[in-house]
């Protein structure tokens, strides 16, 4: 059977795809260094993760419900464990999931207004942001895991542990 080429299809299969990768990325993580961070003004292993999620969440719920919540972004009030970002980075990705089962396509094309954002971009160029977002951070990671001499997962695919087709 062919793959789906709808642009709703195709967004799903991203997100989805990079979400493995992300979460790769977090299994690599030793527990003890998720409060680790390269510098005093950058974000921990930790923070990286939750922030990856928590603006999933933030626009998803602003996007598709109308519903802009900015506690979405609050600092968790207990300390962030692998475990708990699984969690988290696992739900804001099914909830988006859901919904974008639930959307009409044609609505891709609509202006979405976003608070304390200048600019009214198409909902498609948003649900794009979101990936280009998760892949910004998820570099930044892969800067980390080296800095503690860890060779990050592959970029782009869930490969098996070790697996770079990009290293020799």
């Amino acid at each position: 059977m062919a793959e789906p080429t709808d642009e709703l299809s195709v967004l799903r299969e991203h997100l989805e795809r990079y979400r493995g990768v992300t979460l790769q990325t977090l299994d690599m993580v030793p527990e003890e260094k998720l409060a680790w961070y390269p510098t005093i003004s950058q974000f921990s292993f930790g923070q990286q993760f939750l922030h990856i999620a928590q603006v999933e969440e933030f626009y998803t719920h602003g996007l598709l419900e109308g519903d802009w919540d900015p506690a979405r972004l609050d600092e968790p009030k207990v300390r962030v464990t692998r475990q708990g970002l699984r969690q988290k980075l696992q739900q804001a990705r099914q909830f988006t999931l859901d919904k974008l089962g639930r959307l009409e396509a044609a609505r891709l094309d609509a202006a979405v207004a976003v608070p304390n954002v200048p600019v009214a971009w198409p909902l498609r160029s948003w649900l794009w942001y979101l990936i280009e977002h998760e892949i910004h951070h998820k570099a930044q990671l892969a800067v980390y895991l080296r800095q503690i001499g860890l060779t990050p997962p592959f970029f782009a695919f869930v490969l098996p542990p070790g697996v770079r087709p990009d290293i020799r």
